[in-house]
């Protein structure tokens, strides 16, 4: 059987050849100017699909990071707070061991006490510092000022109670969470006992003209006690940031990796698409080329 080839099915065998490499060139300069080997899931199913799961882990990556950032920013005002806390607990201890001298003045003795008093009342500020809106020594219940002191030194607490649920945690990592505050009420006390309750007695001791040095003298190991709580909370924060700063490196080193496999993916290799366009331009010039001699030629035949 002869198959006849006809001027139509010449064509018809150029335009398609035209239209492929036409195809082939957009294809690829639409790949160097964007960058990207496919935009659609539809283009590379397969890679598409690797490169979704890669997206959804840099986010959580991506989410992890910021939360050790917002804790590193929480913990660095704790830590910084406690230090004007034993700041001032240091101070209140040097007046106390003088007032603990009972060959003291009256107006000596109430230089002291008035100086404690307004160091209470900065601690007790400290006490309510707050990271953006929220009391950070006041544990689970952070929207409520955690200590009031009144005029007289008598403090109420209202934040959680240590044996309750005041640990605030967020997640630095896959199955990992981090306590973003320490024991308020551990630190400084409630009504009933601790920093507060002590430096209430020790400016009652300093009261009047009849100081009670041995109530004074009383006062001081409570005093260094809670100095050492202090200093042991910033201990614990550093522990923390370090932990923090420990977890961020690794999240990082996972973060390249992912970046650079989706890259391996997606990305363009620039040089060899620019090869591959020159080589479909080289093509298409061929077959137009190609499709003109074969039209002049096929008119000729019909002429003569």
């Amino acid at each position: 059987m002869v198959i006849r080839i006809t001027n139509q099915m010449t064509s018809n065998l150029m335009l398609t050849n035209m239209n492929k490499n036409l195809s082939n060139i957009y294809s690829t300069y639409e790949q160097i100017t964007s960058g990207k080997k496919f935009s659609s899931m539809g283009e590379n199913p397969i890679d598409g699909t690797k490169i979704m799961k890669y997206n959804k882990e840099l986010g959580q990556l991506g989410d992890w990071s910021k939360n050790i950032a917002s804790a590193k920013d929480e913990l660095s005002q704790s830590y910084d707070t406690l230090g004007q806390v034993e700041e001032n607990l240091q101070r209140i201890n040097e007046l106390t061991l003088e007032a603990a001298n009972s060959f003291n003045s009256p107006e000596s003795f109430n230089a002291i006490r008035d100086e404690i008093i307004q160091r209470t009342q900065a601690i007790a500020q400290l006490a309510n510092t707050k990271y953006q809106d929220k009391y950070i020594f006041a544990g689970g219940n952070t929207s409520s000022i955690p200590y009031a002191l009144d005029d007289d030194l008598n403090v109420t607490y209202s934040g959680t109670a240590q044996d309750g649920d005041w640990e605030r945690n967020i997640e630095i990592s896959e199955g990992v969470t981090i306590p973003l505050n320490v024991n308020g009420e551990q630190v400084f006390g409630d009504e009933n006992g601790g920093i507060f309750a002590t430096l209430k007695q020790l400016t009652d001791a300093l009261e009047g003209p009849d100081v009670d040095v041995k109530e004074i003298n009383a006062c001081l190991d409570p005093i260094q006690a809670g100095i050492k709580n202090v200093t042991a909370a910033q201990g614990t924060i550093s522990s923390r940031v370090q932990r923090l700063d420990a977890t961020k490196s690794i999240n990082e080193s996972l973060s390249l990796g992912l970046t650079e496999m989706k890259s391996n993916i997606q990305d363009t290799d620039l040089a060899e698409a620019s090869t591959a366009l020159i080589m479909y331009q080289t093509a298409l010039q061929a077959s137009l080329q190609a499709g003109a001699s074969i039209m002049q030629q096929a008119s000729l035949l019909n002429y003569i």
